[in-house]
């Protein structure tokens, strides 16, 4: 579908455009004005040319008049305007034109007869108003000649020709406007078939970028915008070449790399079994060294399975049909294999690709420990509107509150029954020597020999009842205190749950939220772009391959997600954000 052209002088057909009306506007004004210059000045310059050959005729009188009037001769000077007055009526009859004479002050000295000419000489007309005389001009139209001793002739026709009505100069600019207007449709279909294909371009390199190596230009045509697709089109088709080659190479060679893995395991493993011929220090030496050859192949698979993984998702082979499931289940199973990791949230079910997200939690759970602190918190909760993600929902920060209360008070309910014990044990012992200080010596300073022979059978099985007697009262003691020990723990336990948060009625989320979130200091800002890159490791003394987190953004790119890092309350964050199904959109700007 062809996009429309934008305005504003911001794209190359709005320049374009404008370049070419703006152009086309001003050489029809140019025209317009130019016509009404020459069709009502031919007449002005006719009577402009009379004007001055009168005044050439009369000039001889008019130094006469002169000299006369500065010698005072009033009736020399009456005598010459009189014969200038005659030559006037002459031009008159031959000429039907008005004509009067002006001193030097602009004053009317005489005029033709059935002349009504104006007392004082007019002023000369302005240049837009001889260029547009129908707009400004009165419908008397005159002339000015001046002679050498500055006295004015002025000619006005009596029978002048009809200039232009104001309907029909405007006449002359609506159809300018008519005209100019549909020029101006007929340069947008010009300009438009200029510039689409560039449009085109534009938004086709623009998917280009995105990652769609299969995308081309239309290139018809033999101008310069047809050889520019073109040209385009055979870079995408390289650069997809190159792009399926390298992804297949990778695949390849991960697959292949599988087989002598699994040959080398199988060997150590029949070189245990001969290893029991040994001695036993030999083998443990030789089992010693077994464990760290099974860990380094391990390893070496991980890092072909992700290789593997990263290849088949930038081929889009990895990419299956969506199941719907539960993702708190789902993180719950692989947490069970991290003691180190907690898992705080409710179900929430998803639709995605059971197997990818395992590989998402996991890469994200080594990365919290190989290149975090432990102990790991994982959070999971549903989110209505995605600038929400970034804020965990007060029922899982209650929840999480709860969780750690009730084992900071098993470990104090644990640590005072451990007291209540000792305190039990030692009051027995404190009434066992009181009672051994309390039993009477019959015999005051006789040794024990005596006295037993003293007291004889009887005595001693009195002396053991007595025993008995007291040891049965302690016990008692020890199982009174227990017990008030153990209701006065039920009671707490009853309170605590009384004291739980009353649930929130549920809304169906649109977005399911993951965080794993470690004990670290958190990533610098400049770096929190740049590790999603694969093989790219902030600290080079920790183990890894540096390929999880780039993977974890293929597989959250795959569920259509963004992930992110930050620093929330002083600790390193890592947060997904996944729609719970296809009909959900994430916006990239308002998350990352």
């Amino acid at each position: 579908m062809t996009r429309r052209p934008r305005f504003g002088m911001t794209s190359v057909f709005s320049k374009l455009f404008t370049s070419v009306v703006l152009t086309l506007v001003l050489f029809a004004a140019g025209m317009v004005t130019l016509m009404n210059l020459v069709h009502n000045n031919s007449a002005d310059a006719r009577w402009e040319v009379l004007a001055k050959q009168i005044v050439s005729q009369i000039d001889p009188f008019v130094d006469e008049l002169d000299n006369a009037t500065t010698m005072n001769e009033l009736l020399q000077a009456r005598f010459m305007l009189a014969v200038v007055k005659r030559s006037f009526d002459v031009f008159d009859e031959s000429l039907q034109a008005k004509m009067g004479l002006y001193d030097r002050n602009g004053n009317l000295l005489i005029q033709t007869d059935d002349s009504d000419l104006p007392k004082q000489l007019p002023d000369d007309p302005s240049f837009i108003s001889r260029m547009l005389p129908a707009f400004f001009s009165s419908d008397q139209v005159n002339v000015q000649a001046m002679s050498d001793r500055g006295y004015t002739l002025l000619y006005e026709p009596r029978n002048p020709p009809k200039r232009s009505e104001l309907w029909a100069v405007l006449n002359i600019f609506t159809g300018t406007i008519a005209l100019i207007t549909l020029m101006s449709f007929v340069l947008w279909w010009i300009a438009h078939s200029m510039t689409w294909r560039i449009d085109q371009m534009s938004k086709q390199m623009a998917q280009l970028g995105e990652g769609d190596f299969s995308v081309r230009v239309p290139a018809k045509g033999t101008d310069e915008i047809a050889s520019l697709a073109r040209g385009f089109n055979q870079a995408a088709q390289k650069i997809e070449q190159l792009i399926d080659a390298n992804n297949l190479l990778l695949a390849h060679a991960s697959h292949e790399l599988r087989t002598p893995i699994t040959r080398i395991r199988l060997q150590i493993e029949m070189m245990e079994m001969l290893a029991n011929e040994m001695s036993e220090e030999t083998q443990a030496k030789f089992h010693k060294r077994a464990q760290a050859v099974n860990r380094d192949l391990t390893g070496l698979n991980d890092l072909v399975e992700s290789i593997l993984l990263v290849s088949r998702l930038d081929a889009g082979h990895a990419a299956q049909s969506n199941e719907r499931f539960d993702f708190y289940e789902l993180i719950s199973q692989e947490c069970q294999h991290y003691p180190e990791a907690s898992l705080y949230g409710r179900p929430l079910v998803i639709e995605g690709q059971p197997k990818l997200l395992i590989h998402l939690i996991r890469n994200l759970l080594n990365n919290a420990l190989i290149h975090g602190e432990p102990p790991i918190e994982v959070h999971l909760y549903g989110v209505v509107e995605q600038e929400e993600a970034l804020y965990p929902p007060k029922q899982l920060l209650d929840q999480i509150a709860l969780a750690k209360s009730e084992g900071d008070t098993s470990e104090g309910q644990s640590l005072t029954l451990e007291n209540g014990s000792t305190d039990i044990e030692q009051d027995n012992l404190t009434d066992t020597l009181a009672e051994t200080e309390l039993t009477p010596d019959s015999h005051g300073e006789h040794d024990e020999s005596a006295n037993l022979e003293t007291v004889g059978p009887k005595a001693a099985e009195q002396s053991a009842q007595s025993e008995a007697q007291e040891s049965s009262k302690n016990q008692d003691k020890t199982n009174n205190k227990a017990k008030a020990d153990s209701s006065k723990l039920n009671d707490m336990g009853f309170a605590k749950r009384l004291r739980r948060p009353k649930a929130e009625p549920i809304i169906e989320p649109n977005f399911a939220v993951l965080a794993v979130i470690d004990q670290g200091k958190g990533i610098p800002l400049d770096k929190r772009d740049e590790i999603f890159s694969p093989f790219v490791r902030l600290q080079q003394q920790r183990k890894g391959s540096g390929l999880g987190l780039s993977l974890v953004a293929q597989i959250v790119e795959a569920h259509n997600g963004r992930i992110r890092t930050d620093t929330y309350n002083g600790r390193t964050r890592f947060i997904v954000l996944l729609p719970v199904n296809d009909s959900v959109t994430v916006e990239k700007p308002s998350f990352s």
